[in-house]
């Protein structure tokens, strides 16, 4: 056994359609998750009933990390399909034993965790901005570091789909400013959308950017 996606290959996995619970905030998980395919939504809801998202992980990803590592008794938030996918049910105790016994398991591990931190720092930096305008901006940077796809130079497409709805609360905004926000991007050719699906012109991304 070399890799994480080999050693997955011994365990169940289960299908998920967008929007269902995968797992519920305070529980014991009977088992550790692994994303085979699609998107995972982490997030929180306050006392009004809001959903406040915290972080999508895809392909890979593992989850609820901090009980995983034992850092955790229970989960901390709640898991959902962010679209239809497939997760894999893998046993903790087994997965944390093949850690100490492969190097070249634990070193993907550790890369993994290492660029999920660098993209954390970005969605951070982009919910710490004070404007509308600027929260958009960074959060379309952090999207396309995340989960993009470059198509031509200067070109990156967001390889999952988000609603409006959905970027306004990954924002924290209104619906109607994030709208407001996005079509200024459009008008100004930093962004293209179609279907739920963003095209990012990361020159004119990173000027605007840098101007904030």
């Amino acid at each position: 056994m070399d890799t994480f996606e080999t050693f997955l290959n011994d365990f169940p996995s289960y299908e998920y359609q967008r929007g269902e619970v995968i797992l519920s905030y305070d529980v014991v998980p009977k088992c550790a998750y692994a994303i085979k395919s699609g998107a995972v939504k982490t997030y929180n809801i306050d006392s009004m009933g809001n959903h406040h998202p915290i972080v999508i992980d895809v392909k890979g990803e593992i989850f609820p990390l901090g009980w995983v590592l034992g850092h955790t008794d229970k989960t901390q938030y709640f898991y959902e399909a962010f679209t239809n996918c497939t997760v894999v049910c893998f046993e903790k105790a087994v997965f944390l034993e093949c850690l100490e016994l492969n190097p070249t398991l634990a070193s993907e591990l550790y890369h993994s965790l290492g660029n999920r931190f660098a993209d954390v720092q970005l969605r951070i930096e982009a919910l710490e901005q004070s404007r509308a305008g600027s929260k958009v901006v960074h959060t379309l940077r952090y999207l396309s570091t995340r989960f993009g796809r470059q198509v031509s130079k200067g070109t990156v497409s967001i390889r999952i789909p988000f609603t409006q709805q959905d970027l306004a609360d990954f924002l924290g905004l209104t619906r109607e400013t994030t709208s407001i926000e996005l079509k200024k991007l459009e008008i100004a050719g930093v962004i293209e959308y179609e279907h739920q699906h963003y095209t990012l012109h990361t020159d004119k991304l990173n000027e605007l950017i840098e101007a904030s």
